[in-house]
């Protein structure tokens, strides 16, 4: 614990000296990702969908605000709705309205959240952004993660009917509403992202109460309690819905979101309740009941060095160019020494 303590204390103090660089490279680097996902899964206007666009996005966004990053994206996918089609990109077009309402009412400083909550879609841990958002933000920035968590399923959902919305002829008026109805159905009729979002709000809301209770190992608690809400509730809400293949993936995904659950314990609230303190004051007007739990540190050495007398000059007066030194230098140097750490010269022979 002791090592992993002091790595952590490394991290702290490196973060602190290079955070202005740090967040332009965190910024590009999430962009990258971002935009390489958004050209694999929906990249159908081939301009944009290339690997220099991505790069050349991705530099933006390093030296813009974190906001930039989420309106970028956002451009992206309505041009690749409007490459496949006309009914899509206004269907995009109207649910980003909506959400951007949302986001900058409620979470403008959790843009972040947004953009990870597709990413971890994508990587089979989105359990772990309703529990990030609990132990870390407010209770209301879990906004953040449902407006991401709608674009995923409405993005998949347009990925996996693209064949039918581009056999639809365009010229028959039956035709559009097909479109229309196929592309607003990916909301609308799309039952597994409410249970997603139902039980993200809950695991969420849940972990941000228990994480502020004044019990011992709150943080641990608030985990635990997020992940089996969320394991129990997609698992009963799959197999209602009849929804099969993601068992597997539900279970691997908790596993691996609770471990980087207790990650960000370590890192934010790692506490030591072996040294608990309670201490009692008043004031005028009241009388004080605190408890302190002290966080888990690392003991920093206190190194002290001591002059005595001008050893600047002393270093001076010291020829030490030469290894070895004749008697009467020797003695010139005895003196010198015992001058400046003011003791007997008889001690130095």
């Amino acid at each position: 614990m002791t090592k992993l303590l002091e790595i952590k204390d490394k991290l702290i103090r490196f973060y602190s000296r290079y955070e202005s660089y740090l967040y332009p490279v965190v910024r590009f680097v999430l962009a990258f990702v971002l935009f390489s996902m958004i050209n694999g899964s929906i990249g159908y206007m081939e301009r944009i969908s290339t690997l220099p666009a991505a790069l050349i996005l991705s530099l933006v966004c390093a030296v813009l605000p974190s906001y930039a990053m989420i309106w970028l994206s956002a451009l992206v996918i309505l041009l690749d709705m409007y490459a496949l089609s006309l009914e899509a990109a206004l269907t995009a077009f109207v649910l980003f309205a909506v959400i951007f309402l949302v986001y900058f009412r409620f979470t403008p400083k959790d843009g972040i959240a947004a953009v990870l909550t597709p990413i971890c879609f994508k990587l089979h841990i989105p359990y772990v952004m309703p529990i990030s958002c609990g132990l870390l933000r407010e209770a209301y920035s879990v906004l953040a993660v449902v407006c991401g968590t709608v674009v995923y399923y409405f993005l998949d959902g347009i990925n996996r009917n693209a064949a039918a919305l581009m056999s639809v002829d365009k010229g028959e008026v039956s035709a559009d509403v097909s479109k229309f109805s196929i592309s607003v159905g990916q909301i609308l009729n799309n039952k597994e992202m409410f249970l997603v979002v139902a039980i993200f709000v809950v695991s969420s809301s849940v972990v941000y109460l228990v994480r502020r209770l004044a019990v011992e190992h709150a943080w641990t608690l608030a985990i635990i309690s997020g992940i089996l809400i969320e394991l129990a509730g997609l698992f009963v809400g799959y197999l209602v819905l009849n929804i099969t293949g993601k068992t597997l993936w539900l279970l691997v995904g908790s596993i691996l979101s609770m471990l980087i659950g207790f990650v960000q314990q370590f890192l934010f609230m790692n506490l030591d309740y072996a040294r608990t303190e309670r201490v009692q004051f008043e004031d005028d007007d009241y009388y004080y009941y605190v408890r302190a739990v002290p966080k888990k540190m690392v003991a920093k050495r206190d190194v002290k060095v001591k002059h005595f007398g001008n050893t600047g000059s002393m270093g001076k007066r010291i020829d030490r160019s030469k290894r070895s030194l004749t008697e009467e230098q020797e003695a010139a140097s005895r003196k010198v020494i015992a001058r400046e750490l003011d003791i007997d010269e008889d001690l130095l022979k």
